[in-house]
């Protein structure tokens, strides 16, 4: 964040702002929690893989803690709460009936025979973080996932300090 112009910078906390007080405006009035990957490491994760320029400078560029830091204190102060899943399988697992599939580019592909649900891989990324994270509001144990695709990511969710 340092490098970029002050310009830049207020207009990522201005948006960051903006779409995180929606967020939570909509998940306390529909009384949901709110679940996100814990994107800790992610510039060194994905500056590991081959991309171009403008992809790197894109992806380094964003405030991905302060978007976090941000969603986490605006849950505290509006009684939502902020669930962290681990980002292990996420975008590999299918959402209908949890077994690996196979990302290609955009799409995803469900690889069990009796599923094979095809379609678009961020959405179903975001549907397997929903779930986990609706198992860790569920879950009568507390923070430990009692499910197959929990022990492959790491059995253990983190739920910040809010409601």
């Amino acid at each position: 964040m340092q490098r970029l112009s002050g310009r830049e910078r207020r207009y990522q906390t201005w948006l960051n702002h903006n779409i995180i007080s929606e967020l939570i405006i909509e998940a306390k009035d529909n009384n949901c929690s709110v679940a996100i990957e814990d994107l800790t490491g992610i510039r060194r994760r994905t500056n590991e893989q081959p991309r171009n320029k403008t992809e790197r400078r894109r992806s380094n560029s964003w405030a991905f803690h302060q978007l976090r830091i941000f969603l986490e204190y605006k849950g505290i102060k509006e009684g939502v709460k902020v669930i962290t899943v681990p980002p292990a399988y996420t975008s590999q697992t299918c959402n209908c009936c949890l077994h690996i599939g196979v990302r290609t580019e955009k799409k995803f592909k469900c690889i069990n025979s009796n599923c094979g649900w095809i379609g678009d891989a961020d959405t179903n990324g975001s549907k397997v973080i929903a779930l986990l994270g609706e198992t860790y509001v569920n879950s009568p144990r507390g923070s430990w996932l009692s499910c197959p695709l929990g022990e492959a990511a790491g059995g253990l969710l983190k739920a910040s300090t809010s409601a």
